[in-house]
């Protein structure tokens, strides 16, 4: 009776995730069989066709522009959002009020709360070229020959909507850092390193950096992932223009299907963006598997 239920407990647990994976592995395998139909238009069409769809694709220079504006996100969004999130976890650690400390945090913390809609919402008041609140305010101080077009520049148009996605994802990194700092271990190595006269910037350098490695890696692959499906900030604040200047992947993925009603063109462009999306975890899990089972 004790083995039997023990093998109950057991699949009690495991049957949710047996039914979660097939469930998951199941759409993604029939959004592959899709992306390789001829399914265009409203009503389904499951013919084979092959590689149409994936000829089609690269064929587009807005598939080259989505890919190279991705690049973009994945480089300037994670990188500075890392670097951002680690100089503030460590100031937050060394301040030397908690009561502050934790209000600091908080109010790091909160945009991450916000809906990327809403979010998307209130920065598009800001970069308004006209009646926005950053040129009013330049206007206001005599800086007008500073107020800019924003998100209205093709050229410029993307980075304008990464320091979204910054301040956004600023908090949730903050967070996870910290927590990667407060270590019995690691505490202790700053004791003993403060005791031995290291500098603040040493001490960040030499101690802390190689010691967060886990949380920093697990802090740049959601980064990375949440930077290459963005959608949201993309859709509400400049819906891929000027032109397509600022379209990502997702987005096409979101006309071509429901827009336009190329199905099979869409499912092929979330084809790319989960293969993408795997090479990037690809190195997470690598580390993972070595430290758990090495």
């Amino acid at each position: 009776m004790r083995r039997l239920s023990h093998h109950l407990e057991t699949g009690l647990f495991v049957l949710p995730l047996l039914v979660f994976t097939a469930l998951l592995y199941g759409m993604l395998g029939w959004t592959l069989y899709i992306s390789l139909s001829n399914w265009s238009g409203t009503a389904p069409n499951y013919t084979f066709i092959g590689l149409k769809w994936y000829r089609l694709m690269v064929s587009l220079d807005r598939f080259w522009v989505d890919v190279r504006n991705n690049l973009t996100w994945l480089v300037v969004g994670v990188l500075p959002t890392a670097a951002l999130a680690v100089l503030l976890a460590y100031l937050l650690e060394i301040w030397p009020n908690r009561w502050v400390e934790g209000y600091l945090r908080s109010l790091i913390l909160y945009p991450m709360s916000m809906s990327f809609i809403v979010t998307g919402t209130i920065w598009s008041w800001f970069y308004q070229p006209d009646r926005g609140v950053l040129n009013t305010l330049l206007r206001a101080v005599g800086l007008g020959g500073l107020a800019g077009r924003y998100t209205n520049d093709p050229n410029t148009a993307t980075l304008w909507l990464i320091l979204i996605f910054v301040w956004q994802y600023l908090g949730f990194g903050v967070i996870l850092i910290q927590a990667a700092m407060r270590t019995a271990e690691l505490e202790e190595m700053l004791e003993a390193a403060a005791l031995d006269g290291a500098s603040r910037l040493q001490t960040l350098i030499y101690i802390l950096l190689p010691n967060i490695r886990p949380g920093l890696l697990v802090l740049v692959s959601l980064l990375l992932i949440s930077a290459l499906k963005v959608f949201d900030i993309v859709y509400v604040v400049t819906f891929g223009g000027p032109g397509y200047a600022t379209d990502v992947l997702a987005l096409f993925m979101f006309i071509a299907t429901f827009q336009q009603h190329l199905v099979a063109l869409g499912a092929a462009l979330g084809v790319v963006i989960f293969l993408t999306a795997l090479i990037l975890v690809i190195p997470y899990t690598l580390y993972a598997f070595q430290r758990w089972f090495g």
